[in-house]
């Protein structure tokens, strides 16, 4: 008669026991990481009044066909930690407070709204600029009551120049 043999190893030095734990466990460690990773960074690509965005696109195009009527267009430079733009129009407007803005294509947590200040001797706008991540920026610039805009696009990180036209 034979009788079963006793095992002597611990069980935590068995295969077994590791193949039947491991999957659960890794399943755990990875739903711990996915929940961590989609509540740390929320993305801000969704607009929470989606209809007045909607309705806002009408003013939009109203200010760029403004825009164009004046002949307005823009150079943005960005100078180290200043930016400078030369503001060109048809009819010659009278130098005002602009806004500037740089919007960041999906975290609105990077955006920058900067007001810009006019130099008469120079004829242009400035303002000091914090450091943008890397990106390819949206880049608007309006009066402070809203009358017109003009925007355009950061296309190349590392030549900072930028060409701001009416557009809705």
């Amino acid at each position: 008669m034979r009788y079963p043999r006793e095992d002597t190893v611990p069980w935590y030095k068995q295969f077994w026991p590791w193949f039947v734990i491991t999957p659960p466990l890794v399943g755990i460690m990875l739903g711990v990481l996915l929940v961590t990773a989609a509540t740390y960074d929320p993305d801000g690509l969704v607009i929470g009044d989606y209809s007045k965005e909607g309705r806002g696109i009408n003013q939009s195009i109203a200010r760029a066909q403004f825009a164009m009527q004046l002949g307005l267009a823009a150079d943005v430079q960005i100078e180290g930690e200043q930016v400078v733009v030369l503001l060109k129009s048809n009819p010659i407007i009278p130098p005002q407070e602009l806004e500037l803005r740089f919007v960041h294509p999906t975290r609105d947590q990077f955006d920058q709204k900067l007001v810009l200040t006019h130099d008469p001797v120079r004829n242009r706008y400035y303002a000091d600029i914090e450091a943008l991540e890397t990106a390819k920026w949206y880049v608007y610039i309006e009066p402070m009551d809203g009358a017109w805009r003009l925007r355009g696009r950061m296309a190349d990180f590392d030549a900072p120049d930028i060409r701001l036209e009416p557009s809705a």
